[in-house]
């Protein structure tokens, strides 16, 4: 499938949500009437510009606008009120009754403290590089690792993420403003940020002057109203049903484009947040024109017909896989495909497939002198894979002990392999066949010593997506199966496979 490594683009891009920063305004939103004679929920939030601030003495926001309109639409009466400390905030909805809190990323440490109806709004974090050329555009995560230093915040979010991603070259600042001078005064490679705090502090003409641009988006956040749990189970639903509502109707696009008129659809969160990496033939970016990013792979095609035929296509979205993985385990609503279904995760997750067959194998480069036939053997050697993967899973439940696991890609562990850091690597054929290429090193180069890891591949919803949905994804993909649709697509990716 050459044409294929030709035309995908290997890494993940945020080029959508960055565009629609570029003209990023902040207009005022009259208050929604709210028709409820139950006592009003005080609503409280902190001023974050875009989501929520107040303007003309009326408080508004992407978070605060998606709020207001679904509350109206289910009847809930509320008061908005911005407070000036998070944490009081926080606190006073952790603690007091009939409230709600807005703009909260949905966290498992938070999960069971509150009750919660969204997303209402999403966002991601990325480095940001300056780059005349554009080498250093959409490099992806290992790559990104040496570009040299970049500048994150002592102790944020952004910057324990890139930690826990293995990033050694972060170099810290007390602020964020200190953290922005240094990249201005080009101290610094890059800087760690949300898109829109970033584009908003720097300002859209030095952005483009400057010639920035992303160098790999590394985790995602979900925003959602988070109610005090003594709020009626039936208040929230009402909520969650209105916010789906406008998701179906695009109310939640139109809302985001208000502030950032060149949002897409990918720019708002779906009722089901679907997840990929890039992995192709079955995952990938086939190609990036400004805002305008496609899709392509046969779990791509497989996952658009699947929903064709519930009535309702949420967007598809490109992930880090440990940042998914992670998410699926705990997120509402969260499918992350394709996933090897293996005996280690079957309780994680509730599956829908399968859609795919996984076969990876233990290379090693010609001329090594390496030689096993046996898993036993090949145990001698240090054995590099990418870090969570069902096939570090593998290794680890059959006693290999000397196992590389620092990549998180399937790349990362490539490259271990051909610098000598790894005897070994375990991966899939097909990703073998694309890093030969895209590096230009002869497909003779590499040895296949032994077969090893046999799955298929599934779509992994979270455990508490809505056991309906399992059975409407499951049913249509048993119909397309039944039709001839799946084999349709299956043939126009592996014809004679």
């Amino acid at each position: 499938m050459n044409y294929l490594r030709k035309q995908f683009t290997p890494h993940g891009t945020a080029c959508l949500f960055i565009l629609c920063c570029f003209t990023l305004f902040l207009s005022g939103c009259s208050d929604s009437h709210h028709h409820s004679s139950s006592t009003p929920i005080t609503v409280l939030s902190v001023e974050s510009v875009p989501y929520v601030y107040e303007s003309n003495g009326e408080i508004v926001g992407i978070d605060a606008d998606t709020a207001k309109h679904a509350m109206d639409i289910a009847g809930i009466a509320a008061e908005f009120r911005i407070d000036n400390s998070w944490d009081d905030a926080y606190q006073a909805t952790l603690d007091g009754s009939n409230r709600a809190l807005l703009n909260v990323i949905y966290t498992k440490e938070d999960r069971d403290r509150f009750k919660w109806a969204g997303p209402t709004s999403k966002n991601s974090y990325h480095v940001f590089v300056k780059d005349n050329s554009g080498d250093l555009e959409a490099i992806g995560v290992e790559k990104t690792k040496d570009i040299g230093l970049i500048a994150v915040v002592t102790g944020w979010r952004e910057t324990t993420k890139l930690e826990e991603l293995g990033f050694e070259n972060l170099e810290e600042y007390p602020s964020y403003e200190a953290a922005i001078a240094a990249f201005k005064n080009d101290e610094v490679k890059g800087i760690a940020s949300d898109s829109l705090k970033f584009v908003g502090t720097v300002s859209v003409d030095y952005y483009m002057s400057e010639h920035i641009h992303v160098a790999t988006t590394y985790d995602d956040m979900y925003m959602f109203i988070a109610f005090s749990k003594d709020v009626d189970d039936q208040v929230v639903n009402k909520c969650q049903d209105a916010i789906n509502s406008m998701v179906i109707d695009k109310t939640n696009l139109d809302i985001l484009r208000k502030y950032a008129p060149l949002a897409t659809d990918r720019s708002v969160p779906g009722i089901i947040q679907l997840m990929t990496e890039v992995s192709p033939p079955i995952n990938y970016i086939s190609s990036v024109d400004g805002a305008n990013v496609t899709y392509a792979g046969s779990s791509i095609d497989i996952v658009n017909e699947i929903q064709s035929r519930n009535g309702h296509k949420d967007a598809i979205n490109i992930s880090g896989w440990v940042v998914g993985f992670a998410a699926a385990q705990y997120m509402p609503n969260y499918a992350l495909f394709t996933t090897a279904r293996t005996p280690e995760r079957e309780n994680l997750f509730q599956w829908v497939g399968p859609i795919a067959s996984f076969k990876s194998n233990l290379y090693t480069k010609a001329g090594s002198d390496i030689s096993f036939a046996t898993l036993e053997q090949a145990k001698a050697y240090k054995i590099a894979t990418p870090y969570g993967w069902y096939t570090h899973d593998f290794l680890n439940d059959n006693g290999f002990t000397n196992i590389l696991t620092t990549s998180y890609t399937a790349e990362g562990a490539f490259k271990q392999l051909e610098s000598g850091e790894a005897d070994v690597v375990l991966l899939e054929d097909q990703d073998i066949e694309l890093y030969c290429d895209m590096y230009g090193i002869p497909r003779e180069n590499i040895i296949n010593q032994l077969k090893a890891v046999d799955y298929e591949g599934y779509i992994a919803f979270s455990p508490s997506t809505t056991k309906s949905i399992i059975a409407q994804w499951q049913n249509n993909l048993d119909a397309m199966k039944n039709d001839g649709k799946f084999d349709e697509i299956w043939n126009k990716w592996y014809s004679g496979i």
